[in-house]
């Protein structure tokens, strides 16, 4: 008991800190008890809840009862703690979801186009292809074609690449299953296997290319962008015709591409996972 009283802040001088809303008494008492739950370092008893908060027995028992019928919180394998409940991790996916990636990607894209001086593109993942949600033209006078809200297929775009082989191995197994690996060029990757070994790279360095792999005479460089939970949410790529850019030159651009990357996962709150940090 003395252990949660000594590691977590009381509630009560935090609750004072905040402005006093009338008719609220209750839903304060039970975020105060939901707040402790969260913080505290491992699940709190009953007891050890009733000492740390000051709330009466009775009160404090119900607003577990209503927390725990609304799946808030829940009891560990023991069945005499509490921890938090499935519903806010549903609550958390459902915001993360909701928050606007083109909106969090506006202003860095902006920037990566100005320092690469080529066409950067912002996607996301559905059905099996990927989806522009952004595009900022290159300044040159030969600009490349394509359009928001345009689909492309992800085994011959660096931008499906990108997110694609981070999936958990079970979805890459099942998009294996799905994709068709149509060859749109000469070098469009032909087969699972070819995909599966470009995806051990993309992991090992956050990187993934199109090699004249959709459209001859164009190439990019893709970084994922991540979510709270390390799945991916989105990607960029910097795109440029072989003409202008070297496959040399194109690649010297990673270190932008993956710092740019890495700004919007940390806008949006996200979380890289193993492998070299972007």
């Amino acid at each position: 008991m003395d252990n949660i009283q000594q590691s977590i802040s009381p509630v009560k001088p935090a609750a004072k800190a905040r402005p006093k809303i009338s008719g609220t008494a209750a839903l304060e008492k039970a975020f105060d008890v939901l707040d402790m739950i969260a913080q505290a370092p491992s699940p709190p008893s009953f007891a050890e809840l009733g000492a740390a908060t000051g709330l009466p027995r009775s009160t404090l028992y119900r607003i577990l009862a209503l927390l725990e019928a609304r799946r808030l919180v829940g009891m560990d394998a023991s069945g005499t703690r509490y921890q938090l409940g499935l519903h806010l991790m549903e609550i958390s996916r459902w915001a993360w979801e909701r928050s606007d990636v083109r909106s969090a990607a506006s202003s860095v894209l902006r920037t990566l186009a100005k320092e690469t001086g080529e066409t950067v593109h912002l996607a996301s993942l559905v059905d099996n292809e990927i989806v522009y949600l952004d595009k900022v033209d290159s300044e040159h006078s030969i600009r490349l074609y394509s359009a928001i809200g345009g689909r492309c297929p992800v085994h011959c775009t660096g931008l499906g690449k990108a997110m694609t082989a981070f999936l958990s191995p079970q979805a890459r197994a099942n998009l294996l299953d799905q994709l068709n690996f149509h060859r749109f060029t000469p070098h469009t990757l032909a087969n699972g296997d070819q995909m599966m070994r470009e995806w051990d790279d993309i992991r090992r360095t956050h990187i993934a290319f199109d090699r004249e792999e959709h459209a001859e005479g164009v190439h990019c460089l893709a970084a994922p962008i991540f979510d709270f939970r390390g799945q991916p949410v989105a990607a960029l790529s910097v795109t440029a015709p072989t003409f202008r850019v070297s496959a040399a030159q194109l690649e010297r651009l990673a270190p932008s591409v993956l710092a740019a990357a890495r700004a919007i996962t940390d806008a949006l709150g996200g979380a890289i996972p193993a492998g070299r940090a972007a």
